[in-house]
């Protein structure tokens, strides 16, 4: 198996055990009855329009990580998690929030690090297709009569277009 192989199959796996903790998240909440609250009862709405948004674009043929829809629906993913988050915060106390924000800058710096030499490393690590040199391809050219034996007509193979990612 390739490496690439193992990671979807790593990915697809976090992702369903993602969907099945939300979804027991959900059959307890409605379990309990704090399905009640409409704050509560509206975030989980909103999180099926997210979810609804992500299947179309997937749809759509684009990816569900890259592109400007996309980062907008995760955006918005994470902003409906801040609620759950305060509260988790509160019960931990005041002690807890400053090592909190530390903590959280210190992993956007990392990441955003992390994240500069994948792509730095990425654009350096591309071949570079060298231009081909000119093929010159003998042909007979008749003009008015007179054959021209010794004509050469340049032709320049070109490579495929580099598709988009």
């Amino acid at each position: 198996m390739t490496s690439e192989v193992l990671i979807r199959r790593a990915l697809l796996t976090a992702g369903a055990l993602l969907a099945l903790f939300h979804v027991w998240l959900f059959a307890g909440q409605a379990w309990n009855g704090h399905l009640g609250d409409p704050a509560l009862l509206l975030r989980w709405l909103f999180a099926g329009g997210l979810v609804a948004a992500l299947v179309g674009l997937r749809r759509q043929g684009t990816s569900i990580f890259r592109g400007r829809k996309a980062v907008a629906i995760w955006v918005l993913a994470a902003l409906l998690h801040g609620p759950a988050v305060a509260r988790r915060i509160d019960r931990l106390g005041e002690p807890a929030l400053p090592e909190f924000v530390v903590t959280l800058t210190q992993l956007a710096a990392a990441s955003s690090l992390v994240l500069t030499l994948a792509w730095a490393f990425g654009r350096m690590s591309r071949r570079r297709i060298a231009a081909p040199t000119p093929v010159q391809i003998p042909v007979t050219l008749r003009l008015a009569g007179v054959s021209f034996v010794d004509a050469f007509v340049p032709f320049t193979p070109r490579p495929p277009p580099i598709a988009a990612v």
